[in-house]
């Protein structure tokens, strides 16, 4: 009898063996087939759609000739939970076939997997590792075709896509080779230990209205200081412990100042107008503007230098980080709305001091034209001189300017170097075709406003001598007392660095540092919502019939 039973059992495990080899080769056929059809209209289909990989699924599948990948349940198991975890990136977890992934897992775990279904599962796993290691490293949302004026080249994949796949599955390591996708850079990280937090006040119910009314300063009490409290103790501005106190007072007033701080205010302490707005901004308003800015981090992140300077256009503000340490911030003032400052990268190689301005053509042409036509001494006023195109000064009395227009102007209009130019006293370098650098200016003044877009799309700088020193890194060499003997000289000097760095002109809304602290920024040229838009629009996989 117990023989009888030993060999039945045997049996029974040899034809199941026999019969998921067979379906294993039926799938391999299908894989195989599926693959084939597609290749020559890049139209490879699963489960009735068109998957989102037309080049590195089939070479994958080519190369191990089409036999099923995913045979281990833990590799698996291990993609879904990092689909799921999309979400903490801020996508959407939908995007990555996960609906039709738990069905047919579903039916595998009930043995009810046809060879269509099991070749089903195992294109849109592969497919949906594909499509979401492309976010993790491209972003999901090509900004370039959402507004003009984005140059920064695009992030490389990983050159040998088959084999990151195979060690993934091989090993079974599919969570750790994706979080090697991620950007690693420490403001990704903290961002979406921001994007955890202010979802957790969400479902608490959200930020608490701090009521309308006279604007608050120290020394004030009443009820809408105590709703006050609350707030900022949410935020993490004030300390949990000091919220039932009804009194404005020096600590409250230095919470005040510290989320005036993370939302690009000045620092005054006092809740006016603009203060009081971004306080009830939404916390949904909040995460979606998180969400888009790690968005645009997973754009530019994964190629950065250990040392570059990064221009925040919608921050105004510009910063040199080496090592992940801020060791240069300044103010800077970027283009207008009319004249936005672009987004690019390039590479800071030289400054001149006691800068010429050749005006751009549209400038000349657009607002110096108009002036001399009412007052051909607009440009001894200005300190300007007028050339031709072989370089030769003229006289402006002996042009009529009136017989010129935007269209027939054959000359070139530069401003001479002095404390009027308007690039002030040093402009700093980097080849691009939008004849954008960074500069002084004479008008100081601006950077003392909150809101600082007054320029063509040139960056002003603040602090312009730090800057210089902080790249030349010799003391001994370039500090106040070299610059200002090569000022009082009045001849333009250039200087070449002798280590060019990265500079990146970007835009950002929302960031976050090392002490887990969010900066919010107004959206200076309305870009967030086409971002948000793109970003929440659900991935589109054509339907195909079979």
């Amino acid at each position: 009898m117990i023989l009888r039973r030993l060999t039945f059992f045997i049996l029974i495990n040899i034809l199941f063996f026999f019969a998921l080899q067979a379906q294993e080769n039926g799938v391999q056929q299908l894989i195989k087939q599926r693959v084939e059809k597609g290749l020559d209209n890049k139209s490879v289909a699963a489960a009735g759609i068109v998957l989102f990989s037309q080049n590195e699924l089939p070479v994958f599948y080519t190369n191990r000739e089409s036999a099923p990948a995913w045979v281990q349940q833990r590799n698996m198991d291990e993609l879904l939970t990092s689909l799921e975890h999309a979400y903490d990136e801020g996508l959407n977890p939908n995007d990555y076939h996960l609906k039709d992934l738990r069905k047919l897992l579903q039916l595998k775990e009930q043995n009810k997997l046809s060879v269509e279904a099991a070749a089903d599962l195992d294109m849109l796993l592969t497919d949906a590792l594909l499509l979401y290691a492309s976010h993790l490293v491209l972003g999901k949302v090509d900004q370039s075709k959402i507004r003009p004026g984005w140059d920064i080249p695009l992030n490389s994949l990983p050159q040998n896509v088959d084999s990151l796949l195979a060690a993934a599955l091989e090993s079974s390591s599919i969570q750790r080779e994706l979080e090697k996708l991620k950007p690693q850079n420490f403001m990704y990280v903290h961002m979406k230990k921001g994007l955890e937090r202010l979802r957790e006040i969400s479902e608490n119910g959200g930020f608490p209205a701090v009521p309308e009314g006279e604007v608050l300063k120290k020394g004030m009490v009443g009820e809408r200081i105590v709703a006050l409290r609350k707030y900022l103790s949410i935020t993490g501005d004030l300390s949990s412990t000091d919220f039932l106190s009804d009194s404005l007072d020096e600590g409250l007033e230095a919470a005040v100042k510290q989320f005036q701080f993370r939302h690009n205010l000045n620092q005054d302490g006092v809740i006016g107008k603009e203060t009081l707005a971004q306080m009830n901004v939404p916390v949904e308003q909040r995460i979606n503007t998180l969400r888009l800015n790690l968005e645009r981090a997973r754009w530019v992140m994964h190629q950065l230098q250990p040392d570059f300077l990064v221009v925040n256009i919608a921050g105004f503000n510009i910063r040199r980080l080496t090592n992940e340490e801020v060791v240069f911030y300044s103010r800077v003032i970027v283009g207008k709305n009319h004249h936005e400052s672009p987004i690019f990268k390039s590479k800071l190689t030289y400054f001149v001091i006691n800068p010429t301005w050749t005006l751009p053509y549209s400038i000349a042409t657009k607002e110096t034209l108009p002036k001399l036509k009412k007052n051909p001494a607009y440009l001894a006023e200005k300190n300007m001189e007028i050339m031709n195109r072989d370089g030769k000064i003229l006289d402006p009395s002996t042009i009529d300017f009136s017989q010129y227009s935007r269209s027939n102007f054959p000359f070139t209009v530069r401003q001479k170097a002095g404390p009027h130019n308007a690039l002030g006293q040093v402009k700093f370098m980097f080849p691009n075709h939008y004849a954008v650098y960074l500069h002084d200016t004479p008008a100081r003044s601006l950077f003392e406003r909150e809101a600082r877009a007054f320029s063509h799309g040139c960056i002003r700088l603040d602090k312009k001598w730090d800057l210089l020193m902080n790249l030349t890194g010799e003391p001994d060499v370039w500090n106040m007392e070299k610059i200002n003997a090569v000022l009082k000289s009045g001849e333009t000097t250039t200087v070449k660095l002798k280590n060019p760095i990265d500079i990146i002109i970007l835009y950002w809304t929302a960031g976050a540092d090392k002490q887990d602290r969010l900066y919010f920024n107004k959206d200076v040229y309305d870009r967030d919502m086409a971002v948000l838009k793109a970003l929440d629009t659900p991935v589109h996989f054509k339907k195909i019939d079979y």
